[in-house]
């Protein structure tokens, strides 16, 4: 089943060319790597697709968005409570073997201001893999992760295939050799 389907796509900013002429289709069953450099609209790209930038040349079902799950660069947490309060507030929850698998079981009590960059990334994360979502869309996933987080987090991932579903990820450090790319050159 197609999910989305570009035809001719572009994008500006300012008057400013971000990409152009993006043909490509993205099924239900897989994992989808959006890349290029810095500036070459991996992230606008992404808020597109999740309905955040509407476009007239993109295609999908409307009834796509109620099963989209979207991490952009910001994690999205309350900064001034704690890691469990930041779940409750959304009404996720907070899944033990998740917590424990990305190291995070013993900060659930913790403000989310005191974690560090890589532990409030695995938190946004959990709260993703915890949706149950069918469609991830994921901007730069292993920012900020050990090697540990990122082999767990590609495993989570492979998980997630199996059950017949869809992850698109912007991505421009090590390439996942399971997926289909979709290549941006920055214009300038």
């Amino acid at each position: 089943m197609i999910l989305y389907k570009t035809s001719d796509l572009s994008y500006e900013i300012d008057s400013r060319t971000i990409f152009s002429n993006l043909d490509f289709e993205i099924s239900s069953n897989g994992i989808y790597e959006i890349r290029g450099g810095n500036g070459s609209g991996k992230s606008s790209l992404l808020k597109i697709l999740s309905g955040l930038n509407k476009m007239d040349n993109v295609y999908y079902d409307e009834n796509l968005e109620s099963n989209i799950a979207y991490l952009g660069h910001k994690n999205g947490f309350v900064e001034e409570i704690s890691l469990r309060d930041n779940f409750d507030i959304i009404g996720a929850p907070v899944n033990d073997s998740l917590f424990k698998k990305f190291g995070l079981s013993k900060l659930k009590n913790h403000k989310f201001f005191n974690l560090s960059f890589g532990e409030k990334r695995k938190s946004a994360l959990v709260r993703v893999i915890s949706s149950k979502k069918k469609i991830w869309l994921l901007d730069e996933p292993f920012a900020g992760l050990d090697k540990e987080s990122i082999n767990n987090l590609k495993k989570v991932f492979n998980e997630h295939i199996k059950k017949g579903v869809c992850i698109i990820m912007a991505n421009h450090q090590e390439e996942l050799d399971e997926s289909v790319k979709i290549y941006l050159e920055k214009n300038v």
